[in-house]
C-alpha cells in the first residue's frame, strides 16, 4: 500500500467523522446548515442553561451566533453550507496546518465548556451529559446512553474535560486504531 493510498484512507476516515458532525449540526435535517439550525442550537443552549442553573459559571454567556460564525459557517457568517461544502472547508483547514486546526477545535469545544463551567474537572451527571449532547443534535436516547457508558467505562465519572477532549479527538484525530468514543457512539 503506497503513501498516497494511506493518506487517502486517513482523509476518508476524517471526512466520515466530519459528516457525522455536520449531521449533528443540521438540526432540521434538510442537508444544509443554515441560520435556522443555528437558531435551533440557541434554543437548546437555553434549555441547558436552565438545567445548569447555579452550577454554571457566574455571568457566563455563550454567544451561539459568534460560535457558529467562528467554527461552523466556514464560507462566511451565516452563509449556508451543504455537507460537501462543510467537509471541504474543514478539510482545507485541516490540510493547511494540522496543529493550528487542533488549536481551533480546542477553542471550539472549549468555548462551549466555558458556558457549562469554569471547572473543567467538574463531574458531569448523566442528565447533564444527555442535555449537552442534545445541543449537538444527538437526541437518540440509546446513542447518548451508549456514549455515557463509553465515557464511564474509560474514565469512571466523566468530567467536562473528558468530553471536550473526546470531541477534539473526534474532529481532529486521524488514527483509526485509537478508541474514538464520539464516533463509536454516534457513527452509525
Amino acid at each position: 500500500m503506497g503513501l498516497f493510498s494511506i493518506q487517502t484512507d486517513i482523509m476518508e476516515y476524517l471526512k466520515s467523522k466530519w459528516r457525522i458532525w455536520f449531521r449533528s449540526l443540521d438540526g432540521d435535517h434538510d442537508n444544509k446548515i443554515t441560520n435556522e439550525d443555528m437558531n435551533m442550537s440557541a434554543k437548546k443552549f437555553e434549555e441547558i442553561r436552565k438545567l445548569i442553573g447555579d452550577k454554571g459559571p457566574s455571568g457566563s454567556e455563550f454567544d451561539n451566533t459568534n460560535w457558529w460564525n467562528n467554527y461552523i459557517f466556514r464560507k462566511g457568517p451565516g452563509v449556508a453550507m451543504t455537507i460537501d461544502e462543510f467537509v471541504g472547508a474543514i478539510e482545507d483547514s485541516y490540510q493547511k496546518v494540522k496543529a493550528a486546526f487542533r488549536q481551533e477545535m480546542e477553542r471550539c469545544f472549549g468555548d462551549i465548556s466555558a458556558f457549562v463551567t469554569d471547572n473543567m474537572d467538574r463531574p458531569i451527571q448523566e442528565q447533564e451529559f444527555a442535555f449537552g449532547f442534545k445541543v449537538f443534535g444527538q437526541e437518540d436516547a440509546g446513542q447518548v446512553s451508549k456514549a455515557y457508558q463509553l465515557f464511564t467505562a474509560a474514565h469512571g465519572q466523566p468530567t467536562v474535560r473528558h468530553i471536550v477532549d473526546a470531541w477534539v479527538q473526534f474532529i481532529v484525530d486521524d488514527d483509526e486504531n485509537k478508541q474514538d468514543m464520539i464516533k463509536e457512539a454516534f457513527g452509525n
